[in-house]
């Protein structure tokens, strides 16, 4: 379960004894703080991992007994660090049999927050550099927060908008973390020219083109600014790759906020290159907003 006896839902960290999980640990454990919610850390074990070239059977149960050990040594330490940082926090932790894809898209479903180090070993070998990555960032039913680095502790929140659905609700996400962390939002749009028929680019009014983007990105902030008059919002334009507008605002950041999918500068985040640029290069823990998993036919209301 990832949630304590109130029904608080947990923040959920993947740990496998890296020192990048240590360090998504000690992160979570603040936010853990921030939110009065329970930290749950999750070891997963997959037996496949540890079999010969030959794959000539399962392991030992004595072999399995060592690794297990290994692996709640692992653990303690790392609830141990998290206490020693927030002694009032609760935490528990488990060890999860099984892929670590499933185990931890398992774990997602009922927690406020899945953090996940940059780096791993064991069963998250190669955690951010193939697919469960990708499926855990992409397809997670709640936020995924990738700690790439400790990021500017007096800088802002950044995060992408480009006026979709998916950018508003990220743009949500990063003024609420922001007001926990008591830091301001600064929104940042990316916009270029790129997909224009190069036989009409000299046709274009590019000042024209630049105030109509700074009139949507103002228009993306104003709900935002609304609910939460207290979160101090600054929008900032940028012509270029939204990539690289990503990467150099948060060079000054101490969260990176993105959406699974947008338009506009920001199309197929989570799904090309801008995802793969932002998740690798970073250098602040990235929090990725997943679209909302659809509703059941039997719970559509009729």
């Amino acid at each position: 379960m990832t949630v304590d006896g109130q029904g608080v839902p947990a923040v959920v960290v993947g740990v496998d004894g890296s020192e990048s999980a240590l360090g998504a640990v000690r992160w979570a454990a603040g936010e853990a703080a921030r939110r009065s919610a329970p930290l749950r850390l999750v070891g997963v074990l997959e037996w496949s991992a540890y079999r010969p070239p030959a794959a000539a059977g399962v392991l030992p149960d004595g072999d399995r007994d060592v690794l297990l050990e290994h692996l709640r040594k692992e653990l303690t330490g790392a609830a141990a660090q998290a206490r020693a940082l927030v002694p009032e926090l609760t935490v528990t932790y488990d060890i999860l049999i099984g892929s670590p894809k499933r185990a931890l898209l398992q774990e997602a479903g009922t927690a406020a927050l899945l953090v996940l180090g940059s780096r791993g070993r064991g069963g998250f070998t190669g955690l951010l550099a193939g697919s469960v990555s990708m499926a855990l960032s992409a397809a997670a039913p709640c936020p995924v927060v990738v700690v790439r680095g400790k990021g500017v502790p007096d800088g802002p929140v950044v995060v992408g908008v480009d006026g979709s659905p998916e950018s508003a609700r990220a743009l949500r996400f990063a003024v609420e973390s922001a007001a926990r962390l008591g830091a301001p939002v600064l929104a940042v749009r990316a916009w270029s020219h790129d997909r224009i028929d190069p036989y009409v680019l000299e046709l274009v009014q590019w000042d024209g083109v630049e105030d109509d983007e700074r009139r949507q990105l103002e228009n993306s902030v104003l709900p935002a600014r609304q609910a939460r008059p207290d979160v101090p919002i600054t929008t900032e334009l940028v012509r270029g790759h939204p990539a690289q507008a990503l990467l150099a605002a948060g060079e000054r950041a101490q969260l990176l906020v993105v959406g699974s999918r947008g338009n506009g500068g920001v199309t197929g985040l989570l799904l090309g290159s801008i995802s793969r640029s932002v998740l690798h290069h970073a250098h602040c823990p990235v929090a990725v907003l997943t679209e909302p998993p659809e509703p059941a036919v039997s719970d559509i209301q009729p």
